[in-house]
């Protein structure tokens, strides 16, 4: 392996790091909030649009779609409330 490929392995090991550690603290977050259905439905809306934003901007279009199907949906479930 080049440099340049090892700094890119790495660049994205680390990118998958943070995702996960960002996943973890949401979902203590969730945990947290079991009792308040509507504050849960926010940390998760939270929590789909930086997964979106992740997605998008590693330019993986169709699991971008996917979530952003699945943000539609939360919030209409939110304006509900």
């Amino acid at each position: 392996m080049t440099d340049n490929e090892i700094k890119k392995l790495a660049k994205l090991v680390a990118e998958e790091m943070f995702k996960l550690i960002e996943i973890k603290q949401l979902d203590e977050i969730f945990m947290d909030n079991l009792n308040d259905p509507y504050e849960l439905l926010i940390a998760e809306l939270a929590r789909l649009m930086t997964l979106m934003t992740s997605y998008e901007e590693s330019e993986q279009y169709e699991k971008a779609a996917i979530i952003k199907n699945k943000i539609d949906r939360l919030q209409r479930q939110i304006e509900k409330l």
